[in-house]
């Protein structure tokens, strides 16, 4: 749990400089939105993390919407934005409502890894989405790494 903490910590640091450093205004305010549940969720007010995480999806789908409807965004920016996206919000939907299949969902959080690698490797210009990606890439990293140092 702290080890968490201290990954979704530095990655929020590091988003909300790069927002700073960018200022792109809606990658911007969703952003800032992610950051702010992951605050609430460590947080815990009520002894309950379910606000952090409700607001944590409520800005993915921003997020999503934004990736698959900003007129200035290509469509392999689309597909790019989509992979890293869209796994960790359906994990985390069917974490939180009990879905049998969560634990085959599993394997879709290396897509994010696989996606920014495609990226990185077929030069794609994420500079004012930087942000959102290293959030949602420590959100599956937090997934990832205590089921594989298990092994």
């Amino acid at each position: 749990m702290k080890i968490d903490m201290i990954i979704l910590g530095l990655a929020s640091l590091w988003a909300l400089y790069w927002n700073f450093r960018n200022q792109h205004i809606f990658s911007g305010i969703i952003s800032l939105g992610l950051i702010a549940s992951i605050i609430i969720a460590f947080l815990k007010p009520n002894n309950s993390i379910n606000l952090g995480v409700s607001l944590f999806l409520i800005f993915g789908f921003a997020a999503v919407f934004y990736a698959l409807f900003y007129k200035k965004i290509n469509s392999t920016k689309r597909i790019i934005m989509s992979l890293v996206i869209l796994p960790t919000l359906l994990y985390w939907i069917f974490l939180l409502n009990h879905l049998s299949g969560a634990a085959w969902l599993w394997y879709g959080l290396f897509l994010p890894f696989i996606a920014i690698i495609l990226g990185i490797l077929k030069p794609v210009n994420l500079k004012n989405e930087w942000g959102i990606i290293i959030l949602f890439l420590a959100e599956a990293f937090t997934h990832i790494y205590p089921v594989l140092l298990k092994l």
